[in-house]
């Protein structure tokens, strides 16, 4: 796989090297110099110092061979550009970017840009782990769908095919007594099990009330 990474933070170095160390082509553009030496002497990718939207860069970065772009700055209209850039002049297939302000989400949702929260999924995730909630959205993809992970508590059985039925939900995957499994629709998901869900926004009401309550 040809993946670019625009900007060098913390996260982006990190994958930009986890990818690279996986075999796969990568290619990091960020104008920062000293951010730069974030990715370390032994990163085995192609590196440009320069603007991150600049279609010059872009194209020396490799873009007409990407089979992705992460678009991970530390600013909203940068991961914006980039992607807009990437999608309607360069035609790349797969665009990701990461939401610096979860208040900005709404505008990368309207322009159709598939987007992740690592703030949002942080919040999430401690409240789970706190028992505030139930529901931890792992990722949220464009026009409001999102995987969430979801913990069972109602003391009758129910099966993948029911739930989808009633919460208009695909769940992949269950973790049943700390083993995990891909599931069909005829699995039987019981008090306690680990799910992970794709599903809109829209339906997580309902598919609250369907998996966590008491019968």
């Amino acid at each position: 796989m040809y993946v670019i990474v625009v900007g060098c933070e913390v996260l982006s170095a990190k994958l930009a090297k986890e990818l690279a160390n996986l075999n796969h082509n990568v290619a990091v553009i960020e104008r920062d110099e000293k951010k730069l030496e974030c990715l370390g002497q032994g990163f085995n990718g192609l590196i440009i110092k320069g603007i991150e939207f600049d279609q010059d860069n872009l194209i020396e970065a490799g873009i007409h061979q990407a089979d992705v772009v992460l678009a991970l700055t530390d600013d909203d209209n940068l991961n914006i550009t980039v992607s807009l850039v990437s999608t309607h002049i360069f035609n790349v297939k797969r665009v990701i970017a990461q939401v610096i302000d979860p208040e900005r989400r709404n505008i990368y949702e309207l322009l159709g840009i598939e987007s992740f929260s690592t703030i949002k999924m942080g919040v999430n995730a401690l409240l789970s782990r706190m028992d505030i909630t139930k529901v931890e959205q792992l990722v949220q993809v464009s026009s409001g769908i999102e995987i969430t992970r979801i913990q069972l508590k109602r003391d009758l059985p129910i099966s993948v095919k029911q739930v989808y039925e009633q919460a208009n939900t695909i769940i992949s995957v269950n973790i049943h007594n700390g083993v995990t499994n891909l599931v069909n629709q005829d699995t039987v998901l019981e008090n306690g099990d680990l799910v992970v869900c794709s599903h809109h926004i829209r339906d997580r009401q309902a598919l609250m009330d369907l998996l966590v309550k008491e019968n």
